[in-house]
């Protein structure tokens, strides 16, 4: 086609009409790139509006919400998700921060950093504690012996959704997102984020899975009484298509969790249903871990992946927090459904997989249920 258009361009003995024939579509094609690139530059801003289906969060009754499929134009956000992950390229790739969200838990904020700082980590770059002691003066920032420096975030008020904020002193692409109460060993640690570099960074990488259920085994839409339910994954727990063996999993916990900071761009974007799903957090003053797997899921289209260490990881479990309070498990079914209708689908997606480090495995993951019934 080249030495064609030349040979029009030229005044060869070509005929007006055969000239006519070759230039017409080879100008349609460069017009179509030229305003692909028109578009691609003016765009930027209602890039994660489109990401999220034009962010009009569309809602519909929760009996006739189905799951999030091809037909619902996930090859767009997954498209959104590559132009996002290019346009953070310029981020350290191989190492990662460790962002700890606390509140008033100074003996557990405490064994934590010098649990994670005792022993060197190749790849922590660094630490970032966001401070939810308001009214309290952070302690100052500081350097570990090896090197990680360590510095603290007070938000500009109480939220949940603070710990999922994409920090703008970010310099790296992967960040762990943890609480003050749970940690991987040091070890177990650089592990689980090599898995994420590898096979995870499309999706949530983390050590507490949670499940969801509906009324009906096998049934992808929610239940009779039009509800998803939250649980922590029991021998019955199935809703995507499972056979109610306890097999599946479709969340990780987001108080031990990789995720790449892409997706904190777009949770913390004005998007229309990130915005109203940040609100459901507020209001709830719950749920962010929830929101923030819905998000992901209905990005990529992938659920999270369990990752589990040779030692079984340390949580805590202090006698109080937002877990122990009355009506936990319902608030967390409620925002289930409440953040399905904000996308107008579930995207949730069952997983049955998972990783663990060396070839033998760990007894300690064995919960009470599988050594009563061995």
């Amino acid at each position: 086609m080249t030495m064609t258009m030349r040979r029009c361009v030229g005044g060869s003995s070509i005929s007006p009409r055969s000239c006519r024939r070759v230039v017409v579509p080879s100008v349609f094609l460069v017009s179509l790139c030229v305003l692909g690139f028109l578009l691609n530059v003016f765009g930027q801003e209602n890039r994660h509006e489109r990401a999220f289906g034009g962010g009009s969060g569309t809602t519909s009754p929760a009996t006739g919400v189905p799951r999030c499929g091809q037909d619902r134009g996930r090859p767009t956000q997954g498209c959104a998700w590559n132009v996002s992950t290019a346009e953070r390229a310029d981020l350290i790739q191989d190492k990662f921060t460790m962002t700890i969200s606390t509140f008033h838990r100074p003996k557990e904020l405490g064994r934590v950093l010098d649990t994670v700082l005792s022993d060197k980590l190749p790849s922590l770059f660094e630490v970032v504690v966001v401070w939810n002691n308001f009214g309290e003066t952070p302690p100052p920032d500081f350097t570990s012996d090896h090197g990680v420096p360590v510095r603290y975030r007070t938000p500009a008020h109480d939220s949940l959704n603070e710990k999922l904020r994409p920090d703008p002193g970010y310099r790296t692409a992967a960040i762990l997102l943890s609480d003050d109460d749970v940690f991987y060993r040091p070890s177990d640690l650089e592990f689980v984020f090599q898995i994420w570099r590898e096979f995870g960074q499309d999706r949530l990488v983390g050590a507490l899975a949670r499940c969801i259920s509906s009324g009906r085994a096998g049934d992808r839409h929610a239940d009779a009484r039009g509800s998803w339910e939250y649980n922590f994954c029991t021998p019955s727990s199935s809703w995507g298509g499972g056979d109610g063996d306890g097999e599946t999993y479709s969340m990780v916990l987001t108080n031990l969790a990789f995720t790449h900071v892409s997706f904190l761009d777009h949770y913390f974007s004005d998007a229309g249903p990130a915005v109203r799903m940040r609100q459901v957090v507020d209001d709830a003053f719950n749920c962010e871990d929830i929101a923030f797997n819905y998000m992901v899921s209905y990005l990529t289209g992938r659920g999270p992946l369990l990752v589990r260490g040779r030692d079984q990881y340390v949580n805590m479990d202090p006698p109080a927090g937002i877990s122990r309070n009355k009506g936990h498990l319902e608030a967390r079914g409620q925002c289930l459904n409440d953040f399905a209708q904000i996308l107008g689908c579930m995207p949730l997606v069952d997983v049955k997989g998972r990783m663990e480090r060396g070839f033998k495995h760990n007894v300690w993951y064995k919960s009470v249920w599988d050594l009563m019934t061995l």
